[in-house]
């Protein structure tokens, strides 16, 4: 089989169908933006090194595995093609560089530097395909002084100020569970390449490409960032549990008589009539509102224990409010809207077997089967790789 053949035989329907990337990536940044590519049907060549594969296939919650596989891994892994290769043995690596000359992206998060000390770096490479994207994802970005350190998404979260914001104003600073810089990071890693991908594409012009967690948390707080750089503001976190340090009550969840519930903004008049307000309370500035708000939030901590959380969600959504269940994954992922929407999906695994698993986050007209290839073992597709290679020859 030609090379030609073999990338036909795995492209899929969406609009990155005449796409080819090689992904050296692992752990959740990169895999999940090499994923996004994939279901809008580019063909990816996973790399990794032969025998274990990716750190990812060997963490697993709990040490618990599905049908042989670590559940996180098939979670950001599907439409991908899995070869294995030692990137510091000469034949390996010199099948690589043909491999380049055939792709439209090389994609990589190891430590700023380690693909250059492999001879695979950006600069390499370019001699290999002069129109190639190459995208790298890192934890702090390319340069400065903790380029070396350790990039994880918690400890990103804590320096960058995320988790200083989050909690309640006695405690210590809360990071999310939910690895968000990750993810966030991998979308915009994916965005990038796209961009890149149709410049080289409309002019031959190559592109590195260069996203980092550290970047991305900056993003996320543009609003903050701008008033702190520019205002005599400061904030505190809220001693009630207000969920925004810059955010007047009501702005959080709140416990019911049977479980929470989640209030954001309403208008002070509107929430005054609601929940029976003083008018002393009400007449104030919006500073004096802002400042008095963890005694608006002890007001409605109180009243909202007497009725049950479906009751609070029907009643104020009628009343105009912003409201909603605090659910827990395993709640959401059943609700009604999810399957609406198709956002969970059976996904194939290795062996023939499935798993649900979130599909794609969004629809794009004219795109069929987005999960069109099951998650690879490791070196899955060696051989196939390694001929359509040698056929060029």
């Amino acid at each position: 089989m030609s090379m030609d053949q073999f990338l036909a035989q795995y492209r899929g329907t969406g609009p990155l169908r005449d796409v080819t990337v090689l992904d050296f990536t692992q752990m959740m940044m990169g895999p999940v933006a090499t994923q996004l590519l994939g279901d809008l049907g580019a063909v990816v060549i996973k790399v990794e090194r032969p025998g274990t594969g990716e750190w990812e296939r060997s963490y697993m919650p709990r040490g618990r595995r599905l049908h042989g596989e670590s559940p996180y891994f098939l979670a950001m892994n599907r439409n991908k093609l899995a070869m294995t290769a030692d990137l510091t043995d000469p034949e390996d690596r010199a099948l690589i560089e043909k491999l380049v000359a055939r792709c439209d992206v090389v994609v990589e998060n190891f430590r700023p530097g380690v693909m250059d000390r492999l001879g695979l770096g950006y600069e390499h490479l370019l001699r290999h395909n002069s129109q190639l994207v190459y995208a790298s994802g890192s934890g702090y970005g390319p340069k400065g002084p903790l380029v070396a350190q350790p990039g994880q998404d918690m400890l990103l979260q804590s320096m960058s100020g995320l988790a200083c914001n989050t909690g309640a104003g006695e405690g210590p600073p809360v990071p999310m569970a939910a690895p968000i810089l990750d993810a966030s990071t991998a979308f915009l890693l994916a965005f990038s390449i796209v961009s890149s991908v149709m410049d080289a594409r409309k002019n031959g012009t190559p592109h590195r490409v260069q996203a980092s967690l550290l970047g991305t948390s900056l993003m996320i707080q543009c609003q903050e960032a701008l008033v702190s750089m520019n205002t005599d503001l400061k904030w505190e976190r809220s001693s009630s549990g207000i969920a925004a340090p810059w955010t007047d009550a009501p702005y959080g969840v709140y416990e019911t008589s049977d479980g929470y519930l989640a209030m954001s903004m309403t208008p002070r008049a509107r929430l005054g009539k609601i929940f029976g307000l003083s008018s002393e309370l009400l007449s104030g500035t919006d500073d004096d509102w802002f400042l008095r708000r963890d005694e608006v939030n002890a007001v409605l901590v109180d009243k909202l224990k007497a009725r049950s959380t479906e009751e609070w969600v029907q009643e104020l959504t009628e009343k105009g409010m912003w409201v909603a269940p605090a659910n827990s994954v395993s709640e959401i992922v059943e609700h009604p809207q999810v399957h609406a929407n198709s956002f969970v999906e059976n996904i194939d695994t290795p062996g023939g077997n499935h798993v649900r698993a979130v599909g794609l986050p969004f629809s794009i007209s004219g795109l069929t089967q987005a999960n069109r290839l099951p998650v690879p073992t490791v070196g899955q597709h060696d051989a196939i790789v390694r001929e359509a290679i040698a056929r060029e020859e």
